[in-house]
């Protein structure tokens, strides 16, 4: 399934209950310590201060639960407790572990699973940041809430079905075909995973991708040609194109000339025009011809004012490249050639539902018919299902399934076996600063009420590091990278993702050297950016101690404040 980068973003923030996570995990650190609240004791009955990141951390979460703190001042404490200065190298940390625990009985599965965990930030992709991410243990109370794997992926098979019943109603075939009668039965299985093995799971998935396409080619088959399918699909490809408009304008400025982005941009929107106006007779939409011929002439469609096409054209007025028609009449004049570009495709579309209903509730049946291929398509796979008799091969109970489909859960479960050993104390203690630092970073995402995690990779350089993700009411999302290089000391990166596409960066760094390297390369980043389809906006270069004092706005109440305008 094809991830944009909000929404990417959006399914792990929706994932976190941070109430929910913070409660878990303090019942469960609690019982293990006593201590009074840190700095909270009278100052006539002294008490020494926890010793260790563990014991801090135990009692934050338990005044986080019981309220006995505010947000803003747990997360002073942990921003200024010296114990949270150092957190370590996750990731070394993780090498180190799996080279100090000899595999047998009771610690192969946990150690294969913390080695499957360990990805390299060099094969980094979108799907796999997913992965490492849900997997990373801040989510571990949330996921456990959850009870068994297969209840999410019943949630999402029943969806599923209700969306494919759905777009079948749609159809035009005067009876059910035979494609369509043999899903039914399959649906309603394939919802009731638990009592299927994961072989069985995999086998109905496919059987109905099968027999949804099979379904859809028939539809294609009986459905009407239509005298305007085919200027319909060019004026969805124009519409598709202006929709990417500001995108090649910031390809023309990050890429080389030579690429000529803008060239063939205006190349491939002239030839739809070409096409488009060729139906407009039989469209009875001939007043359309003077804004197309005008458009064409021009020498760019990237960029122009309406006024300055007129004034190039010399024989035509401003108002004749404006449909003269009821419909538009109405409508503000156009001050740019993107919207003129689009009153034309707009123009047409009405004209088309008009006069040929069927043509575009066709178009948008296999644009649904698409989206949902895919989401079948991306239930195939083997990992998504663990039914009982998996489990029961595996030697698991549900409990311990989620367990070990998670970063904190597989840790645990090693933890607790190094400790009845009692045998590897070095390895004991990696399991538990590993466990530390999970629940710091759950701590963290609770009271500033975003996503904070560790970086989920190993990376030669890389002596530490953390990101944060959250998204604000106004349906932006913020993400701010911290960064502690061998090389280059402290790097810090805030960014805000705004409408899918716009990002702004805000990058301090704390030797020159590492800001005289990013700013030579900065069109390779822009670049990179664009090839995700995200355009780049500001971009500022700070020196790291300023990052300092915006980091202290950053959570400063519970509203995010970065105090700098970022996207990313």
């Amino acid at each position: 399934m094809d991830i944009s980068t909000a929404s990417l973003l959006a399914n792990q923030l929706q994932t976190l209950d941070p109430k929910a996570l913070a409660k878990e995990s303090a019942t469960k650190i609690i019982q293990n310590h006593t201590a009074e609240l840190p700095f909270s004791t009278p100052q006539n009955q002294p008490q020494p201060l926890p010793s260790s990141a563990g014991e801090v951390m135990g009692t934050l979460l338990g005044a986080a639960v019981s309220e006995a703190k505010s947000k803003s001042a747990i997360f002073e404490i942990i921003q200024n407790h010296p114990l949270f200065k150092n957190m370590g190298n996750f990731a070394l940390d993780m090498k180190h572990l799996l080279s100090l625990v000899k595999p047998d009985a009771s610690t192969m599965k946990p150690l294969a699973l913390l080695e499957l965990f360990s990805k390299n930030i060099q094969n980094l992709d979108a799907k796999m940041l997913q992965q490492q991410v849900t997997h990373s243990g801040i989510f571990f109370e949330s996921k456990l809430a959850q009870e068994v794997t297969q209840k999410g992926v019943e949630a999402l098979l029943k969806e599923l079905s209700a969306n494919v019943q759905t777009l079948l109603k749609e159809t035009t075939q005067p009876s059910p075909s035979t494609p369509t009668r043999d899903m039914a039965p399959l649906l309603e299985q394939l919802s009731h995973t638990s009592s299927l093995s994961t072989k069985e799971s995999q086998e109905g998935l496919k059987r109905l991708l099968e027999l949804f396409r099979q379904t859809i080619k028939q539809e294609q088959s009986v459905a009407p040609a239509g005298d305007f399918k085919e200027v319909y699909t060019n004026v969805q490809k124009l519409d598709y194109a202006l929709k990417q408009m500001d995108l090649i304008g910031s390809k023309v400025q990050n890429y080389p000339a030579s690429m000529n982005v803008e060239n063939n941009f205006t190349t491939q929107v002239k030839v739809l025009l070409e096409l488009i106006k060729e139906q407009l007779p039989a469209l009875n939409l001939k007043e359309l011809q003077p804004q197309i011929d005008q458009l064409l002439s021009q020498e760019t469609l990237l960029k122009g004012t309406l006024a300055q096409i007129a004034l190039e054209a010399k024989d035509l007025p401003l108002q004749t490249l404006v449909p003269s028609t009821s419909l538009s009449s109405a409508l503000p004049l156009p001050q740019s050639v993107e919207e003129a570009l689009q009153m034309v495709v707009n123009r047409l579309k009405v004209q088309i539902e008009l006069q040929e209903p069927a043509t575009i509730k066709h178009s948008d049946f296999l644009d649904k018919a698409k989206v949902l291929e895919k989401e079948i398509h991306a239930l195939i796979k083997p990992e998504l299902f663990v039914g009982k008799a998996m489990a029961q091969k595996l030697a698991l109970d549900p409990t311990d399934v989620e367990l070990l489909s998670d970063m904190k859960g597989v840790l645990t479960k090693l933890n607790h076996t190094l400790t009845l050993l009692g045998e590897n104390k070095e390895a004991l203690e990696i399991t538990n600063r590993l466990l530390t630092q999970i629940e710091y970073h759950q701590l963290v995402s609770y009271v500033s009420s975003s996503t904070h995690l560790y970086i989920p990779f190993s990376w030669d350089g890389l002596k530490g590091g953390s990101m944060m993700m959250k998204k604000n009411s106004d349906e932006q999302f913020h993400c701010q990278l911290d960064l502690d290089l061998e090389a280059y000391g402290k790097l810090n990166m805030m960014l805000i993702l705004s409408n899918e596409k716009y990002i702004d960066m805000t990058i301090a760094t704390q030797k020159k050297e590492l800001s005289d390297k990013l700013t030579h390369h900065l069109s390779l980043l822009k670049r990179a950016f664009n090839e995700v389809g995200l355009i780049t906006g500001n971009v500022k270069m700070l020196e790291y101690k300023d990052v300092e004092r915006v980091k202290k706005d950053y959570f400063k109440g519970e509203e995010l404040q970065f105090g700098i305008n970022i996207t990313i």
